[in-house]
């Protein structure tokens, strides 16, 4: 009942705006889009890093604004809607979506506000956001830098994921990401800090926590050179930086990271290994709060091989079934998992029989 409350609250309030902005429409572009996720995940796992269980449920996520100087200043409001299939509707969550866009003609974009993290250019890997993260926190909330060129990319996003309170730490993520690709090699990394700020007056045996991951790799894309959709093999080296400041021990657990993904046509492989030192040393105590990522990579040996098919995939609909599985020094676990997003907005149109690839919505994650 709160939950309906505060969802017609927040309704209502747009509805005030846009009617106020009514008189410069004309001047201006109506924009809206609309986002729809269902996903099925059954995880059977017997691993002591994980816990088994199904996510299954549905989101909703409608978005209207106004666009000026050809689209490239863009304010949009709205919000996501996300239900658990058998569960009550006051347990049903609400996000809401507000922010600003720029997007200039030299390849440089900006968000601000609260925003969906499919705007990112790449999605971070598993080792960096746990795909269960995305399901149930779809946006980003606070800035986006982006720049892309036809060789490359680069983005820059802090992400505010908690205020501090008297009880609640302080709790916000910092991500770069860029990748060069000059012809069929390439080069690129990650580099991410989580940080844990003490709640307000709060004991001195409660302190400030640092999670810094550091992920540089290279690869080669082979797709133009088989008659495969895509193939790729990428080697990385993975460097963490952990410490509770009233220890002041740094954790340096390092290891080799291995990314190899083939697809053809609507079928295709994704196979990750990691051998190297535990990743998360404190997630037993503080969990996702601090390490965004699988829990998996708490093992010292880990790989998850996916393998997946589209049952739909076109600029506005993208549908896939995996079939994933996990082995590890201490376990071996499977995944099944079903995704289906539509999107689509005021710039619908009706693709071709086969659109390239670039143009085809992404996936979820």
């Amino acid at each position: 009942h709160s939950l309906m409350k505060k969802t017609g609250k927040y309704i209502t309030v747009l509805a005030v705006l846009l009617l106020g902005t009514i008189p410069v429409l004309k001047a201006q572009n109506l924009l809206w889009k609309v986002d729809m996720t269902g996903f099925f995940d059954n995880r059977e796992y017997k691993s002591p890093y994980q816990t088994s269980q199904t996510f299954f449920g549905t989101r909703l996520s409608p978005e209207i604004g106004l666009g000026i100087d050809k689209d490239r200043h863009r304010i949009m409001v709205g919000g996501s809607w996300i239900q658990s299939f058998g569960s009550p509707l006051k347990d049903s969550e609400f996000k809401p979506t507000v922010y600003y866009q720029y997007s200039g003609t030299n390849g440089f974009s900006t968000n601000v506000g609260s925003f969906a993290r499919t705007h990112l250019i790449e999605s971070l890997p598993a080792i960096l956001l746990y795909d269960s993260l995305t399901y149930f926190r779809p946006n980003i909330e606070g800035v986006l830098f982006q720049y892309q060129r036809d060789r490359g990319y680069g983005e820059v996003f802090i992400d505010w994921r908690r205020k501090q309170t008297e009880q609640e730490r302080e709790a916000f993520l910092i991500s770069a990401s860029g990748r060069w690709m000059p012809g069929i090699f390439f080069a690129g990394g990650h580099a991410v800090m989580n940080h844990l700020a003490r709640p307000k007056n709060s004991p001195d045996d409660i302190s400030v926590v640092d999670d810094i991951l550091l992920y540089p790799y290279i690869g080669v894309d082979l797709r133009n050179r088989l008659p495969l959709d895509d193939f790729s093999l990428q080697v990385g080296y993975v460097i963490s930086l952990e410490r509770i400041r009233s220890i002041g021990t740094w954790h340096r657990p390092q290891g080799l990271l291995a990314q190899l993904s083939a697809e053809w046509r609507f079928i295709g492989l994704d196979n990750i290994l990691y051998i190297g030192d535990n990743q998360q040393p404190f997630y037993p105590q503080f969990g996702s709060l601090l390490n965004q990522g699988d829990p998996f990579y708490q093992s010292t040996r880990y790989n998850r091989t996916d393998l997946y098919a589209y049952l739909f995939r076109n600029r506005w609909v993208n549908c896939f079934f995996s079939l994933n599985f996990h082995y590890s020094k201490e376990s071996f676990d499977t995944q099944q998992q079903f995704i289906l997003r539509f999107d689509i907005d005021n710039y619908y149109k009706k693709p071709p029989r086969r659109p390239p690839k670039r143009s085809l919505l992404k996936d979820l994650f």
